[in-house]
């Protein structure tokens, strides 16, 4: 079922506590920021809750602001010319969506949880990057990393077999989101359904339910639930 894509009837706004207690912070545009600057950065953005299944961005609309995942996760969809959903990739604690490189959207970008974000509007953004050196070298640091994640992923796409190419996603997402390793395990959250992550692959919905009980039978994980998988780290 579709959801609401205009994202300023999906989130409510309250106004920041300060950014020295933000979990992300060192991840986020903040980091390095001397006192003044983050004080600047502070009047210009608010924090915003989203619902499970709400769009804070649309592909296509006007890109309009800045947002830093706080907690919580997100799914980015694009859509093809024959009207289907192609999964382009997902957002966790720390991430960012809508980097000003292009005038509109180039995907949406849907809750797959409750979460949490801050919100920074772009107008106001351009004049905290003039004032703050420290904030335009963190966006332009971010966009390279998306650059790399992009390039990454068509590797992942045109070079790695069913297998590889689930195995890497599971790493990631651990890396991502996962519990510390614990005696050569490691347990992460699967927020998004198995179609996501199918999409997101470039698999059936079939070949990757049959990936994964390869993958249990050849002890590179443990167990997978629709909510949580443990891998056997490779190093133990």
């Amino acid at each position: 079922m579709d959801v609401p894509l205009k994202h300023k009837s999906c989130v409510s706004e309250s106004r920041p506590v300060a950014c020295e207690l933000c979990d992300v912070r060192e991840r986020s545009i903040c980091a390095d920021l001397r006192p003044q600057e983050l004080s600047h950065v502070e009047r210009i953005m608010s924090r915003k809750t989203v619902a499970k299944g709400r769009a804070i961005m649309a592909e296509g609309e006007p890109n309009e602001a800045l947002f830093v995942v706080v907690t919580g996760s997100f799914r980015l969809t694009k859509h093809l010319e024959d009207g289907r959903r192609q999964v382009t990739g997902f957002l966790y604690k720390g991430d960012f969506a809508g980097l000003r490189t292009t005038e509109e959207n180039p995907y949406t970008a849907e809750a797959l949880e409750p979460s949490l974000i801050c919100h920074f509007p772009h107008r106001f953004l351009d004049e905290a990057a003039r004032v703050s050196p420290g904030v335009k070298d963190r966006l332009i640091a971010r966009a390279q990393t998306e650059y790399h994640k992009a390039q990454d992923h068509i590797v992942l796409l045109g070079k790695k077999t069913a297998e590889e190419r689930v195995h890497s996603f599971l790493l990631s997402l651990a890396d991502s989101i996962g519990e510390a390793p614990h005696q050569g395990r490691r347990r992460t959250r699967l927020p998004m359904p198995r179609q996501d992550i199918a999409d997101f692959l470039g698999l059936r919905l079939e070949t990757l339910s049959r990936t994964l009980a390869s993958l249990k039978k050849k002890g590179r994980i443990v167990d997978v639930t629709r909510n949580d998988v443990v891998l056997v780290l490779d190093d133990h």
